[in-house]
């Protein structure tokens, strides 16, 4: 994840979750809490593959992110409410 100004830009990769890759989101919570998702991501299908995607950040939210309360999580065909998380570290 990248930073410039008000705009993060996510790109990544994920393998080896046990079922296809149905979506993936940004997320405000600090680290280990469930938060709201605050915009959605591009995922490939698979369980593996790459995601991606692009959001203007509030100032509420910029600040979240420098104090790392922004994860991003994938879900899964067999896991709707979430099968990866990474919480996004300054």
């Amino acid at each position: 994840a990248s930073l410039d100004g008000d705009r993060l830009t996510v790109t990544g990769s994920f393998e080896g979750l046990q079922s296809p890759a149905t979506s993936a989101r940004l997320h405000a919570a600090p680290m280990g809490l469930r938060g709201p998702v605050i915009s959605d991501l591009n995922a490939t299908g698979g369980t593996s593959g790459k995601i991606s995607g692009e959001i203007t950040l509030t100032p509420a939210q910029a600040d979240g992110l420098r104090r790392g309360h922004i994860y991003l999580q994938i879900q899964s065909e067999e896991a709707p409410n979430g099968n990866l998380r990474g919480w996004l570290l300054p």
